[in-house]
């Protein structure tokens, strides 16, 4: 309990630091040098907070130089859901600065919805199909602006770490806006924040970056299937770590 509250007070502390100090300067560099200067800020947050739980991150890759390869695109990120330290310990540790496809209740926020707007989220209505069709498309034009964003396609957190089933329609970000997908496996956060317990621990993670997949290499069946594709990935490189 005492970790938890020292990891709340934490953050809370550098909230109104960024409310004084950061997003004066991301609001005063306009649009785009605000945009990364955000996703500058959103890279130490991320370190920050998983560093005050005391855990540990092992980023594992099957190829990095493909992955640096795509220093100046924009991509895909998809990834399974174990806990909501997933996005502090991907905007920290992924090796690209990222948004996130998020809830549409992150939005509303304090502080933090204004900051993931910044950074370029998406907050997607689960209720609502016509504005969850407006949210992917928007999602579409910010990736095709050139910045990379997570997804998320199980829609929610897992409650026993097992990777759930994949919502197919995650997969037109990649496809609409003609980038690669990157499939990353995740696997400890539960750990360390489960869906069920608002307590904090210690705990070790271990990150599996695979290699991109180019959906535009595609035929039309491979495409129709990729989704099933990209969760076999995410499975097999999980239960190797």
């Amino acid at each position: 309990m005492i970790r938890t509250i020292y990891v709340v007070v934490a953050a809370i502390l550098y909230f109104i630091v960024s409310i004084l100090i950061h997003m004066p300067i991301v609001i005063m560099l306009g649009k785009k040098k605000g945009i990364s200067k955000a996703r500058n800020y959103g890279r130490i947050w991320g370190n920050y907070i998983i560093n005050r739980t005391g855990s540990t991150v092992e980023m594992i890759y099957k190829n990095r130089e493909s992955i640096d390869a795509l220093k100046d695109e924009p991509v895909v990120v998809v990834s399974n859901h174990q806990s909501n330290i997933d996005i502090p310990m991907l905007i920290g540790y992924f090796p690209k600065d990222v948004g996130f496809v998020a809830k549409k209740e992150m939005e509303t926020w304090p502080v933090f919805g204004m900051w993931m707007r910044r950074i370029q989220c998406v907050f997607l209505d689960r209720n609502n199909p016509r504005e969850g069709i407006k949210s992917i498309q928007e999602a579409v034009e910010k990736i095709k602006n050139g910045y990379s964003v997570v997804i998320f396609p199980e829609g929610t957190r897992s409650k026993t770490g097992e990777i759930g089933e994949f919502k197919k329609g995650s997969f037109k970000l990649a496809s609409d806006a003609k980038v690669k997908i990157i499939p990353v496996s995740i696997k400890g956060t539960i750990d360390v924040m489960g869906r069920n317990n608002a307590k904090i621990k210690k705990g070790k993670i271990r990150v599996y970056v695979d290699e991109p997949v180019d959906p535009n290499t595609m035929g039309r069946e491979e495409q129709k299937a990729l989704s099933e594709t990209i969760r076999n990935k995410i499975i097999e490189n999980f239960n190797k770590i």
